[in-house]
């Protein structure tokens, strides 16, 4: 038996098996990225990510032993099982999220990069993988992606795609991993977006009359009501990838916050992500 993950106690009934572990994450990524059309491609990702722990290395890890890579098998793996030139491009970006899956997308070249990685040594797989978990590397690329398109827009697409399927495998990986340490205590209760959109619209309106109630007559004021105005109306389109580019205090968070809640109203969408690097954003953005 292989596992994937252990617990202090010896019994090793009670460790999660790894075929288990590879079988749940390719569920739980398929699932996430069922939303871009990229099901395939993150089932792929979701049941390589963990490969190199079918090795007896790792499995001596698991019993206290010394560290031991366990991400660069899987992205070496999934160039050799993709067989068509879509396929094959879509294997290269699995890689990186696989290789990355821990510590965040490598380089394709240069130092720590994805090719050194799979130039180098690791230990022996058992053949046994390829019963247990029966990878498909077929159909791995999005109809939208295989459309022709302008070179720059065509390098920005494959590179925002790679960041997606980076993400749904990351958060399959950590939640399924949680359920197993944790077991009923993950359990969340989220309420569904579009029945509490027009609450959180309706809370932003307020915090913004009250921002301006207190605000002086300037003329970045002016313009920061402008951004927000535009965001807003923006929201109206059709749904795609959309960009905003404000310089530092032109009022970005509330803005792309108001386009977000907007934008999900109108399209009914089920979640909203905000991703911000600076935690005192975050603190302020969560307190409206």
């Amino acid at each position: 038996m292989w596992y994937a993950h252990s617990l202090e106690d010896t019994d090793k009934s009670r460790w999660q098996p790894l075929s288990v572990h590879l079988r749940s994450v390719a569920e739980l990524s398929a699932k996430r990225a069922g939303k871009f059309g990229a099901e395939n491609a993150a089932a792929l990702a979701g049941v390589l990510h963990d490969l190199g722990k079918y090795t007896v290395e790792f499995q001596r890890r698991l019993e206290g032993g010394r560290s031991v890579d366990h991400a660069s098998a899987g992205a070496r793996e999934v160039f050799r099982l993709a067989r068509s030139a879509h396929d094959r491009l879509i294997a290269e970006i699995l890689a990186h999220a696989i290789a990355g899956h821990h510590a965040g997308l490598p380089d394709s070249f240069g130092a720590a990069s994805l090719d050194e990685r799979r130039k180098g040594k690791s230990p022996a797989l058992d053949p046994v993988w390829r019963e247990e978990i029966d990878p498909v590397a077929e159909g791995l690329m999005p109809e939208y992606l295989a459309r022709p398109s302008r070179l720059d827009r065509r390098a920005y697409q494959h590179a925002f795609f790679g960041r997606m399927i980076f993400s749904c495998l990351v958060d399959a990986d950590f939640r399924d991993t949680e359920s197993f340490y944790k077991g009923d205590q993950t359990s969340r209760e989220w309420k569904a977006l579009p029945s509490i959109v027009d609450e959180l619209l309706a809370r932003f309106d307020a915090h913004m009359t009250k921002l301006r109630a207190g605000a002086k007559l300037t003329s970045v004021n002016a313009i920061r009501e402008d951004i927000l105005v535009h965001a807003r109306e923006r929201a109206a389109a059709e749904r795609g990838l959309f960009t905003l580019t404000v310089p530092t205090g032109g009022g970005k968070t509330l803005a792309s916050l108001a386009f977000a809640l907007e934008h999900a109203k109108r399209h009914g969408f089920e979640r909203i992500v905000y991703a911000i690097p600076f935690t005192s954003i975050i603190d302020q953005t969560a307190s409206l």
